[in-house]
């Protein structure tokens, strides 16, 4: 018995989403033609790989390159839930010349215990299944989630002064989009570097730290008695949902309310 639930989210091209649950289930032997990572939330799954056999168990991620035959079943009577990140060739190939690793490169090993990225997938994969990202943000955490699957030696983290430009043109465009792509081309770089330079010097993503600047802003907004969706598009929400739910979880309490206190 299973219960399966497919989707794509807006902006991120070549990615398709997968949340299933499982009981007395068995996978016949197969493959695929993209990338797969794999995490499961509750429950284990027996994972079968070029004849061995693991448990795949919270905790623990699945790495699967295309054509490789596998297999997989329920671990125990319960079943299981499983969340599958399905990366097409061509994005991969796109991470592979960013991150100069060469064009075949693929997944090492089939079973990774890393909790950090195990935890970060899941958080990501939660968020894309409620609509929670604004797009440019869904890149973000994407790229910086794969970002952290291959070697890659950095130069370092962002200059003061490279981060000191980068926040007065953030906040001289609060309602502006500032894709990835753009913001590292500026600083002369890919995005994976840029991605990577600016969480090591701020620790966390670019476009976590645009969201927080646009919170701040929305809140002296708010406590000047302006109205909350005239608010949200002036520092740059678009989607008036997005807004809500990132106000409620940086301050715990929801716009309107914020401004009916400050009044």
């Amino acid at each position: 018995m299973s219960d399966v639930k497919y989707w794509k989210y807006p902006g991120l091209d070549g990615l398709e989403l997968c949340l299933a649950d499982h009981v007395a289930f068995r996978y016949g032997r197969h493959i695929h033609l993209d990338y797969h990572i794999g995490l499961v939330e509750q429950g284990a799954q027996n994972f079968i790989h070029q004849g061995s056999s693991a448990p795949l168990a919270p905790g623990q991620l699945s790495l699967l390159n295309p054509d490789i035959a596998h297999d997989g079943s329920c671990f125990g009577e319960l079943g299981f839930r499983v969340r599958v990140f399905s990366l097409a060739p061509e994005l991969m190939a796109c991470l592979a010349e960013e991150l100069e690793q060469p064009p075949s490169f693929f997944f090492g090993r089939p079973l990774l215990h890393q909790p950090q990225i195990y935890r970060q997938s899941l958080v990501l994969h939660r968020q894309l299944e409620q609509g929670a990202l604004a797009p440019e943000e869904a890149e973000t955490q994407l790229l910086a989630l794969l970002s952290g699957f291959f070697p890659y030696r950095d130069k370092g983290p962002l200059e003061a002064a490279a981060l000191g430009r980068l926040r007065e043109r953030l906040l001289a465009g609060l309602d502006q989009p500032h894709p990835l792509e753009q913001l590292a081309a500026d600083a002369g770089l890919s995005r994976f570097q840029f991605l990577r330079r600016f969480k090591a010097a701020m620790g966390i993503t670019p476009h976590a730290y645009l969201r927080r600047l646009r919170l701040e802003a929305a809140k002296k907004h708010l406590a000047l008695g302006r109205a909350v969706a005239d608010t949200a598009l002036a520092v740059g929400f678009f989607d008036q949902a997005h807004f809500h739910r990132a106000f409620v979880a940086a301050y715990r309490i929801t716009p309107a309310r914020f401004r009916a206190q400050m009044q």
